[in-house]
This record gives structure tokens, sequence and C-alpha cells, in this order.
């Protein structure tokens, strides 16, 4: 036995003031009498005694204020030995989403915990340390509530077996709840239970997009890895905001072996969500089989021509077969209106390079005065690794007529050799989000509308005016590849917790009831 207060013991000191006290009075006078014998008679009838003293009532005064003393002190009864701390290290990787038997590995070892939580006793105190994806604390009555502990997510980027080993000690006991999945080892101390949620499983571990927006195409390649019977049948597809809606590709594998399927599209032009799946008949773990791509909707511009009188018909050709591969529409070029491209092919326009969309073939722009006749220019070249002009055949491309002085500041990808010079026929000027092409010829003053390359050079132009401003953002996070194969898991045999220890329990309220009793049983003996 233990006492909290032990400096209440000094109260035993009370004891011969409770012994002077329980003395019996003295008479105050003695008298004599010759009536002594009637005097006791008279006693006698009454069954009154003379005042004297009593050893028994004093005793029991004395273990009433012993009781009273002890009680005061604190008595606890001695502690059982045992860990007073309890540390859950819950498994909450992604492959514990894994089912078997109805359920998932996460859902029994939630179970389990809230039960052997719930008969806990009182007095251990809990910690809970969510393991998998973002670390996770809780402390007391949140940890065994399992408050916020949340769905499994992520990888299990921590060696649980390391982390038992530094929580463990005499009174700290730790319980580990997992599935076995990607650990070198499993703790050899520690209550243990493994939750088997063993199976086939199919993964999507990548998806690369080469995304030409602000046209609609579209090439998203997708791999997965497989680990399942030799003759599963996998598929991959893509669902969404494309036309079609959906496809499917039968997926050729080998088990482990990342593969890969690669889907060509035309995205919508509202934009939306793009689903990539790969589906798995006997796939036990369905939340690493799906990735979602959000698609930016397309400009769908409005294009507008303006042009000389005597410029021909090439540029508005151009704009109608340049609209409807974009999917926009070509608009009237009035003066305040709204558009989302411009050609402009001849005569002078009121615009800054670099600071709209715009094409323009020999117009002067704004700040430029008196552009000077060139006829005809030198032999003409053309950047080759040039995004624009990359892999576009202008050999045969003929200039009769140019302008010097119509060309701003930019990056010539068209120029003329004259005197072993480069003299720009084509710049790009690029400026915030925004990019404009300019020319410094007019369509009709050579045979550029005329060459197999000028579609394509005229949708380069399109896209280039509008930067890459929107992207497509694709997650890239794939899970360790011994978290994706859910066929094997590390071996262990489940062990239980240990005897907790509980602390000495207060005896008082056993003290007070022995000085009660005392109490009582002296008011019997008068």
């Amino acid at each position: 036995m233990t006492l909290e207060r032990p400096e209440f013991l000094w109260c035993l000191l009370a004891a011969p003031l409770l012994w002077w006290l329980s003395r019996p009075p003295a008479p105050r006078q003695r008298l004599w009498t010759a009536h002594h014998e009637q005097w006791q008679l008279a006693l006698q009838t009454l069954r009154r005694r003379p005042p004297r003293g009593s050893w028994l009532r004093l005793l029991l005064l004395l273990v009433a204020l012993a009781a009273a003393a002890l009680a005061a002190a604190g008595p606890r009864s001695a502690a059982t030995a045992g860990p007073t701390q309890l540390v859950v290290l819950f498994d909450a990787s992604l492959s514990m989403a894994a089912r078997s038997g109805g359920s998932t590995a996460h859902a029994r070892a939630r179970a389990l915990a809230e039960r052997r939580l719930a008969s806990l006793p009182a007095h251990v105190e809990v910690r809970l340390l969510r393991c998998g994806g973002d670390l996770v604390r809780r402390y007391g009555d949140a940890a065994r509530r399992l408050t916020d502990l949340g769905a499994p997510a992520g990888p299990l980027d921590v060696d649980l077996a390391q982390l038992v080993d530094a929580l463990y000690d005499a009174e700290t006991e730790t319980w580990l709840l997992t599935d076995g999945q990607a650990q070198v080892r499993t703790p050899d101390r520690g209550a243990l239970d493994v939750l088997d949620a063993r199976g086939e499983n199919a993964s999507i571990t990548a998806v690369r997009v080469e995304d030409s927006w602000p046209l609609p195409q579209l090439a998203v390649e997708v791999s997965a890895a497989v680990h399942a019977a030799a003759d599963a049948e996998v598929y991959l597809v893509a669902r969404g905001a494309f036309a079609g809606g959906e496809e499917r590709r039968l997926l050729s594998w080998r088990d482990g072996q990342p593969a890969t399927a690669r889907f060509e599209l035309q995205r919508e032009a509202a934009g939306g969500e793009l689903e990539l799946r790969v589906e798995l008949a006997a796939d036990a773990l369905s939340e690493d089989d799906a990735r979602v791509v959000e698609l930016p909707p397309l400009p769908a511009p409005r294009v507008a021509v303006l042009a000389d009188e005597d410029a021909g018909p090439f540029a508005a050709v151009a704009a109608d077969a340049l609209a409807e591969e974009v999917g926009g529409r070509v608009v009237p070029a009035t003066a305040g209106g709204e558009v989302g491209l411009l050609l402009v092919d001849g005569g002078a326009v009121d615009l800054a390079p670099g600071e709209a969309r715009v094409m323009t073939f020999g117009a002067t722009l704004a700040g430029q005065r008196d552009p000077e006749a060139w006829e005809p220019p030198g032999a003409l070249d053309w950047d080759r690794g040039h995004p624009l002009t990359r892999g576009l055949d202008l050999s045969e491309l003929r200039v009769d007529r140019a302008w010097r002085g119509v060309l701003p500041e930019g990056e010539a990808v068209i120029w003329a050799v004259e005197d072993g010079r480069r003299e720009p026929l084509a710049v790009l000027a690029q400026g915030d989000g925004v990019a404009s092409l300019h020319f410094a010829f007019r369509l009709r003053d050579g045979n550029l509308p005329l060459l197999a390359a000028f579609p394509q050079l005229l949708r380069r132009g399109f896209v280039s005016s509008y930067g890459q401003d929107v992207l497509v953002e694709v997650d890239s996070s794939s899970l360790p590849e011994e978290e994706l194969d859910l066929r094997y898991a590390q071996p262990a045999a489940s062990r239980p917790l240990r005897a907790f220890g509980a602390p000495g329990e207060s005896l008082a309220r056993w003290c007070v009831a022995v000085g009660l009793v005392a109490l009582g049983l002296r008011a019997l003996f008068r």
C-alpha cells in the first residue's frame, strides 16, 4: 500500500488528547452521608451507573481517529505491473482498400479497432498514428473513437517495423493493423493483426497527354500494370468529353510489366472530364483503376478578315477553312467587334505586334510609315526546327513582291538571302499569352496559298497565337510496385495485446467505513 498524502498521519498525535477527554469527570466535592445504602438502591432502581472510564470505548474512538487520518493520507493498493500506454499504428495505404470476402481490409481493421478500444481500461492512454498517405495523429478520446481516420490513400512511405521498435518499451504497448503489403519485415514486438486482402489487381501507373489545344486533337497514352492470372482479359477504357464518348482497348500485357495503350481523340469544344480506366473482372482494388483528366474548353474562335479590294479570295477562303477545322466561325470585321483571330491581307491595321491574335500578309501595322517595295526578294529559306515550320516543305515557295518596313521585331521563320544576309519575310511576335504572325508579302504576291503546306502553316499560326496558357493537368503519382501486386503479403501471425498495468486502487472509502463502524459501536457501549 502507498500513501498519496502521508503528512495527514500527523493527526494521530491527537490520540493522547482523546484519551484525556475520554476520562470520567472527577466529583466536584465529597459528602459524607448515613444514607449510602439507600443511595445505592436508588441508582439500581434507576439503572444508572456511577461515571467511570471504558477502555473499549476509548479503543473504538482511537480506531475511528486512525481510520480518519489514514483516509486523509490517501491510501492506495499496490499498482499492477504492465504498460499504461497504447500506440495504435493503423496502415491506411491504398492497398488496404482491397476487397476480400465482401469488405475491404480497411473496413475490417477499423471494426476490429473500434471493438478493442471500446473495451480498453479507462486509465490506458491511447495514441493513434495513421500510416499511409498523409500522416494523421490522434490522442485520447479522439484516438479511441478513430476520429477523422479517413479512407486509404497514398503509398506506405514508412518502415512500420522500425517505427514499432522506436515506440515499444515497458510502459508502451504498440498495436499494428496492416495487410502486410509493401513491408520489408513485420515487427517482432507489440500486438499485430494482419488483415488478409490478397487478390488480383490492375493499376494505371502513368498517363501522358499530347495536347493540341486550342485544336481539338488530343493523344493520350495510358500505362497499366497487371498482376493477375495469365488468361485474364484486361481492357483500357477512355470515357468522357470527346467524340464518341467511349473507346476501349484490349490490353496485351505481361505479369508485372507496364503495358501501354494510345488513344487518338477529338475533344468536345465545351471541355469536361476524361476518365481513363483499366478493367479487370477479378480486380480486388478499384481505387487505383482510374485517372481523371480535366479538359479545358476550346476557344472556338470568331475568325474575321480584313482585305483590300484587289486582294483576291485567298484570305476569305483561308478563314473559312481554318474556322471549320478549329470549330470556330467567320464573322464580319467590324469596328469594336470581338474576334478570336484576325486575318489581314494588305492595307493598314492599327494593331501592335504581340498584343492581339492576328496574322497579317503585307499589311502595315500601327506606327509604320511608307513601306518600301521589294521586287523580287532573293533566294528563300525557312527555319526547319521552328514549331511553325518544322516538317513543312516550302522549297517551292515563290514571292514576286514583298515590302520592307512592314515586319515588326520578332522571331524570323521565313527569310530571303541577299548578299549573304538574311532578310526576314515572316516573323512571329510573342506577347503575354498572345502571339501574332506577320508576313512581308500579300497572299496574291506569291504562290503560298497554292502550296500544300499553307493549310498546315495557317493552322500552326492559329495555335501559336493562343500560346500554351491552358494546359491539361495529369496526376502523375503512382504507388510503388510492391503495393500493386496484391497476391503476396508479408506473412505474419497475429499477436494479442499485452496485459495492461493498472494503478493502485484508492482505499480511502474503506478507511472511512471502518471509522464510521467504530463510532457506531462506541455509541452502543455506554
